[in-house]
Order: C-alpha cells, then sequence, then structure tokens
C-alpha cells in the first residue's frame, strides 16, 4: 500500500451522508404523524357513526317518531362533535324521513365542516282520531 493512497472518509462525505440520513427521518416522522393524525380521525368517525345507528335504532325501537328534533347534542366519547335528528317529509302518505347527523364544526375557517348522516324513511304514527 502505497502512502498516496487515501484510508477512511472526508470530512464532506460525513457532512453528506449525515444529511441525507435527516433527510429520511424528517421524512419518516412527517409520514408517521399524517399516519396518527389520521387513524385518530378514523377513530372519530367510527364513533360518530356508531352514535348516529344507534339514535336511529333507539328512535326506531321505542317506535318514538315525535317531532322533537334534537339540535346540538355533544357525542359522548369524541370532542366536538354534535348529534342532530330532525323529521320530515317525503311527501307520501304514511311516512315521514329522519335525518340523524352529526358535525365537527372546521378548525379553520378556510375549511369545511366535517359531517356524518343517516336518513331513513319509516311508517308515520297514525294521527288519534277523536271519539264520535
Amino acid at each position: 500500500m502505497s502512502m498516496n493512497q487515501r484510508q477512511g472518509f472526508t470530512l464532506l462525505e460525513i457532512i453528506l451522508a449525515i444529511a441525507v440520513l435527516l433527510i429520511g427521518l424528517l421524512a419518516i416522522t412527517k409520514l408517521t404523524d399524517l399516519a396518527r393524525r389520521d387513524s385518530t380521525q378514523a377513530e372519530e368517525l367510527a364513533i360518530v357513526q356508531l352514535a348516529c345507528q344507534t339514535k336511529m335504532n333507539e328512535l326506531l325501537a321505542t317506535n318514538n317518531r315525535s317531532t322533537v328534533a334534537i339540535n346540538e347534542q355533544p357525542i359522548v366519547g369524541v370532542r366536538n362533535w354534535y348529534l342532530s335528528v330532525h323529521y320530515f317529509s317525503v311527501g307520501r302518505e304514511g311516512l315521514i324521513g329522519i335525518r340523524i347527523f352529526a358535525r365537527k364544526p372546521a378548525e379553520e375557517p378556510a375549511e369545511p365542516d366535517q359531517r356524518f348522516e343517516l336518513v331513513r324513511w319509516v311508517v308515520a304514527e297514525p294521527q288519534a282520531q277523536p271519539d264520535r
């Protein structure tokens, strides 16, 4: 081995290797952060969907088709999600519509609200006939 042959790495090669490593670590950190945020959002939506389905099943099981609407009731288990129940006419005799939806107001003004909605047509309760 002659004296002119170099051994080891130069300072420039080490700095470049560290820079490439840091860029890779930053990319992995960003992807992990996005995955965590998406996972949390998916979990929230699952809870919201379950709350809406539970409310619909509760209304159908109790045969409670009163016209009392629920406005912006907080959903237990998730932050800033609100459940509403509205009844509406579907234009057919003997049927009414039930709309159950959940809404999460946008955190930024430019973003739209997040929503989940269930709609079901059901047989309306017959009106009580006065005794003659």
